[in-house]
């Protein structure tokens, strides 16, 4: 459950059964749809405050089911689900679906002797929207900063994702990216001229620890879980765990007549981790949008999470 602004959301609430004969998994409840490296890992242990902006177009927790398997020591997984967004309600509330795929491989795990892993998944969404209305409303990768990109398209019959993640762990060093395209497809009843728009997005993110400690992948989940510093703070004269990282991130909505905007993002950041549980983080964000201004955004967050 999520408290946030006084509100009570049902985030995470599902059943799932394990072990099925020639299936593996299924799910079913309210969850995250799998689409994403950076949507799936937990807000609790993302590198900065705020997720890319490519992160706009993955789907985040809705109603539905999912059937997925791994094989060769976890080091292939896939991921095949149904459906049905609620706008963060946890309710059915209509005709939409959304028919989700992904596929994850790790040509490289070695976490013995050093820490190296090599990721490589793809993802791809069908987006029926019954002719309603969709909206992209982008903000900085700031919580706080108003919403720069607004882009609205009266009638939609459908949307499809593909998305494509790749993450590079050598012991301290981490390098992560993701590319996403949306393809629309307007409703026959539209007044737009063209029959489809494309719109893309995309981030790379590098990461030094420099207290020796790495990014913690955990491959029965195919994405990031906490950091557990090597000493923690005042622990045998311990100081916790300092993270340095940089991302810089693209979102374009613009497209013939729709025009949406352009949006960069360069974010820098310090993770000072005291503990598992507690993280202090500053991030520097340079906003730069098309056709308005840019913008400098300085952050910081003490967060305990167990």
């Amino acid at each position: 459950m999520d408290f946030a602004e006084g509100n009570a959301v049902i985030k995470d609430a599902y059943i799932q059964l394990t072990k099925i004969p020639f299936v593996g998994n299924i799910r079913v409840g309210n969850f995250k749809e799998p689409s994403g490296l950076s949507m799936l890992t937990s807000s609790k242990y993302i590198t900065f405050m705020e997720r890319p902006l490519a992160n706009a177009f993955d789907n985040d927790r809705d109603l539905g089911f999912m059937l997925f398997n791994q094989y060769y020591k976890k080091r292939l997984s896939w991921f095949a689900g149904y459906f049905h967004p609620n706008n963060s309600t946890a309710k059915y509330v209509g005709k939409d679906y959304d028919l989700v795929f992904r596929l994850t491989g790790l040509p490289v795990y070695n976490v013995e002797g050093g820490y190296k892993v090599l990721h490589l998944g793809s993802s791809f969404a069908y987006q029926y929207r019954s002719n309603n209305e969709v909206s992209f409303s982008l903000r900085p990768e700031a919580h706080l900063a108003p919403k720069y990109l607004n882009l609205k398209i009266d009638e939609v019959d459908n949307i499809n994702d593909i998305n494509g993640e790749f993450l590079f762990i050598l012991n301290s060093l981490s390098i992560e990216a993701e590319y996403t395209q949306a393809k629309v497809k307007p409703s026959s009843t539209s007044t737009l001229s063209k029959s489809s728009y494309s719109f893309y997005a995309y981030y790379a993110t590098i990461s030094w620890f420099l207290t020796g400690e790495h990014k913690n992948y955990v491959t029965s989940n195919t994405f990031f879980d906490r950091v557990t510093p090597r000493k923690n703070l005042g622990e045998n004269g311990g100081v916790g765990a300092f993270e340095l990282a940089l991302r810089y991130s693209y979102m374009n909505l613009d497209d013939t007549d729709l025009n949406g905007g352009i949006m960069s993002d360069i974010t820098g950041g310090i993770n000072w981790y005291l503990n598992p549980a507690t993280r202090i983080m500053f991030n520097y964000v340079y906003s730069d949008v098309k056709n308005l201004g840019k913008a400098n955004i300085f952050q910081m967050r003490f967060q305990i999470a167990f």
